[in-house]
C-alpha cells in the first residue's frame, strides 16, 4: 500500500486456510481512480493495523509490564 511496494513479512500458516489474492498495482490504481474504493481500502487496512497494534501491546504488556496492565484497548474501552 505504501512506497516502495516491497512485501517484507511473511506468515506460516497452522491450518487449511482459503485467501484471496489481488493484484497490487490494479488496486492502487482502482483506488487512484476511485476515491471511495481507495476510502475503503485504506479503512479496511488500518482496521487491520490497529488491531495488530494493539495485539502487540497486549503481548508486551503481558511479558514487561506489572500483573493486569495488559488488558486490551479494546475491553478496556
Amino acid at each position: 500500500m505504501f512506497p516502495p511496494y516491497s512485501w517484507h513479512l511473511g506468515a506460516t500458516a497452522s491450518h487449511e486456510v482459503r485467501a484471496l489474492e489481488f493484484d497490487a498495482a490494479a488496486v492502487r490504481e482502482l483506488c487512484n481512480e476511485d476515491s471511495a474504493v481507495g476510502r475503503s481500502v485504506s479503512t479496511a487496512v488500518a482496521a487491520v493495523i490497529a488491531d495488530r497494534l494493539d495485539s502487540a501491546r497486549t503481548r508486551l504488556l503481558d511479558l514487561f509490564a506489572p500483573h493486569g496492565s495488559g488488558t486490551p484497548l479494546a475491553y478496556a474501552r
